[in-house]
């Protein structure tokens, strides 16, 4: 992501505001409002930030998408992999057999096995978001990590 995107997006996870007016990032960010024009117009064009307007009002509200954007962010990418595997099983199609038809298999099956651990992922990832919630201390991951 460009710097002014990854800013204004930063800026909006960490802040305890619910919204902000483009005039308030740019406050925020001590930058010129047409560096915030574009960034948010990325960041919603990604779906990371959301666009709202109260009926009446005249100035448009940035929010973070999700509340649980990173697993929404990933959730998106199950149809980047799919592109990616089928440009990959193309490609193999091309290759005569050597080290290069190899690394091409394996990075195929790479991203076919992440693929395949989404849906998992996303169960573990819902527990222990939970037990974050629930808990004072810091949660360790399963792996101890």
């Amino acid at each position: 992501m460009q710097r002014m995107p990854a800013r204004v997006f930063a800026y909006v996870l960490a802040s305890d505001a619910q919204t902000h007016t483009a005039a308030e990032l740019a406050e925020g960010l001590q930058v010129s409002p047409a560096a915030i024009s574009g960034a948010v117009r990325l960041l919603v064009d990604m779906s990371m930030l959301v666009r709202d307007r109260a009926p009446g009002d005249r100035v448009d509200h940035y929010r973070i998408y999700s509340d649980d954007i990173w697993m929404t962010v990933v959730g998106r990418q199950e149809s980047m992999y799919r592109h990616i595997d089928t440009l990959l099983s193309n490609g193999l199609r091309t290759l005569a057999p050597g080290p290069g038809h190899r690394r091409v298999h394996e990075t195929r099956e790479f991203y076919r096995f992440v693929e395949s651990q989404f849906d998992t992922l996303a169960t573990r990832w819902e527990a222990h978001r939970a037990a974050l919630r629930t808990s004072r201390e810091p949660v360790r991951s399963a792996s101890g990590e």
